[in-house]
């Protein structure tokens, strides 16, 4: 009998060790290159609106045999340009480079100047009458869907038009416009892409910059400028890289104000004479919480706890991929889960509850947690995101 107490001690005492190692806190992997972990948290004023209080978690089967993958940033391509001039700019005539015929111009009055008709334009190149194959106002644009300021013509360029400088003029022009020259058929291209499409404020971010002629690479002058959602700018530096492209290496500023819109970076360059514009947009959020670094796992369950520290008042989401041995020793995708949860500023935790019956026949350990997020839900934007979180 004494034995028998014995046994049944000793194995209580395994199963409270087991359980308490299922529970035990692990650290998440090292951040690798590309990942956005917070370093530092801000206090900020809880969200305005109704914002949904209670806690939701919920998780689905994926398709092991669907390969996942994160898309690169968006690349941003360009075959125009801006200008803007004044009317006695257009009266004596704007110099516009070109690189192709059949171009588009379309000419914006700013506040407070004269509209114009396709009648009042002229245009030559080299000396030579340039056509307009067909004139659109501002009510035409409309009509196709296009936002168009009062006063605002589109001519699209015909007989006469292509490489080269062309003058354009207008008679009648008082106050200031908008030129915009847009190349359909150049071989001219600009082209532009962040490292990223979110990040935090205070942040580095880069962009790598470059271009083609014919297919081919070509060299470029650019310069820059980051331009808050507000509207203000400032001025950032642009270097050439090896291979002939170029590269802005640029901090974001470390105070933002949240749900403004989306940050540009607006570069202006000049390829062997033909100037090009180009923008690429991307999120700057202010880090309002983060993991704290560590997850307790109930392997029993697939039941995975993530404390969170919140820096601001808010509700925020954690989301993450369960990716399992397969039998051939792959590691494929097999659910997702998500879960949200209210938190005032201090420590919380949020927990992804994956569901066994979601892994397939011969697939199980090791398991991998991918494509960790923390969200902040009320404020509407990415926080942290680790590539590969941990492996169990």
């Amino acid at each position: 009998m004494r034995i028998k107490l014995l046994h049944a001690a000793a194995l209580a005492a395994l199963t409270t060790l087991a359980t308490s190692a299922a529970y035990a806190a692990q650290p998440l992997l090292p951040a690798a290159a590309g990942d956005q972990v917070p370093t530092r948290l801000v206090s900020l004023p809880a969200p305005t609106g109704t914002i949904e209080r209670k806690p939701v978690s919920f998780s689905w089967a994926l398709d092991p045999n669907l390969a996942l993958a994160q898309p690169d940033p968006y690349l941003s391509t360009s075959r125009e340009y801006w200008l803007t001039v004044d009317g006695s700019e257009l009266n004596r005539g704007v110099s516009l480079a070109m690189s192709s015929p059949g171009a588009l111009v379309r000419i914006s009055p700013a506040r407070g100047a004269k509209p114009l008709r396709s009648a009042d334009f002229a245009m030559t190149s080299q000396g030579r009458r340039v056509t307009v194959d067909r004139a659109a106002d501002a009510e035409a644009l409309r009509k196709a869907g296009m936002d168009a300021s009062a006063g605002t013509q589109v001519l699209r360029l015909g007989a006469g038009s292509g490489a080269g400088a062309s003058i354009l003029r207008a008679q009648n022009a008082s106050g200031r416009y908008v030129v915009h020259v847009f190349e359909p058929n150049s071989d001219q291209l600009l082209f532009a892409r962040p490292d990223r499409d979110h990040a935090l404020a205070g942040q580095q971010m880069r962009v790598v910059i470059g271009s083609t002629a014919n297919g081919r690479r070509a060299a470029l002058r650019s310069s820059a400028l980051l331009v808050a959602p507000d509207g203000s700018s400032q001025k950032v530096s642009v270097r050439n890289t090896n291979g002939g492209g170029q590269e802005a290496v640029f901090n974001l500023p470390t105070q933002v104000r949240q749900g403004g819109g989306l940050w540009e970076l607006q570069v202006f360059s000049d390829i062997g004479g033909t100037p090009r514009d180009i923008r690429t947009a991307f999120a700057v959020a202010q880090p309002t919480a983060r993991f704290a670094g560590n997850y307790a796992l109930d392997a029993s369950r697939l039941r995975v706890s993530l404390p969170v520290q919140a820096g601001s008042p808010g509700r925020y989401e954690a989301r993450g991929t369960l990716y399992a041995s397969a039998p051939d020793g792959s590691l494929r995708a097999v659910s997702e889960a998500h879960s949200a949860a209210w938190m005032n500023a201090g420590n919380g935790s949020l927990v992804l509850q994956f569901d066994r019956a979601h892994i397939p026949a011969g697939y199980g350990a090791p398991f991998e947690l991918r494509q960790l997020e923390l969200n902040d839900q009320g404020r509407m934007v990415p926080i942290e995101s680790h590539a590969r979180a941990a492996r169990f």
